[in-house]
């Protein structure tokens, strides 16, 4: 009798310890996320993220005449025969021309066949605020001349002379070494803002 409880008490013993094992083996879930652990690493949102301010462009009305519009062989003559105009020109980026052209404007060149000094004529039709404020770049930098247009100003450096005129909506620049003083360039820029009229 002794001999036989001990054989049963033997498989209940193993049966209690396996029933333990496998007990141990259940998978435990995992804990959710929760609103603190998001919070470590906060989202970017619209209002979070660095916003560049746009450079304000200035609106631009294309300028639909040519060069040999602008200022005639006739008028470029009496001025001088020896200029004539070049076929195509790429200005230099960052000079008046070259913004010009990126305003839908217009920029023209005319080289001395003789010296190869040249004149350049560049023009844009923008709007009255833009406008205004070249005009206050433009007391910065030259000095104001009642030579032409509603509003000019002209400047001399390392030898080229340069006029920005305002006539309403338009802005012109003349610039060349043969434009030493303001009345230089009257005659050309008389006949090119005559055109824009």
């Amino acid at each position: 009798m002794p001999r036989l409880l001990r054989r049963s008490a033997v498989p209940f013993a193993v049966a209690v310890a396996v029933t333990a094992g496998l007990a141990g083996c259940v998978a435990t879930p995992s804990p959710s996320p929760t609103g603190s652990a998001t919070s470590a690493s906060p989202s970017v949102t619209a209002s979070t993220r660095p916003s560049a301010s746009p450079t304000p462009t200035p609106s631009a009305i294309p300028i639909t005449i040519g060069c040999g519009q602008l200022i005639s062989a006739d008028a470029m003559y009496a001025f001088n025969p020896n200029y004539g105009l070049l076929d195509s020109w790429t200005p230099t980026a960052g000079s008046a021309a070259a913004t010009a052209k990126s305003e839908h404007g217009l920029a023209c060149r005319w080289s001395n066949q003789t010296s190869g000094d040249t004149i350049d004529f560049s023009v844009a039709h923008l709007d009255a605020a833009s406008i205004e404020a070249l005009k206050n770049d433009a007391v910065t930098s030259s000095t104001m001349v009642p030579t032409y247009g509603d509003e000019a100003y002209f400047s001399v450096k390392n030898g080229v002379g340069t006029a920005i005129v305002f006539q309403g909506d338009y802005r012109l620049v003349a610039t060349s070494a043969a434009f030493l003083e303001p009345g230089d360039a009257t005659d050309l820029i008389d006949a090119a803002l005559s055109a824009l009229k």
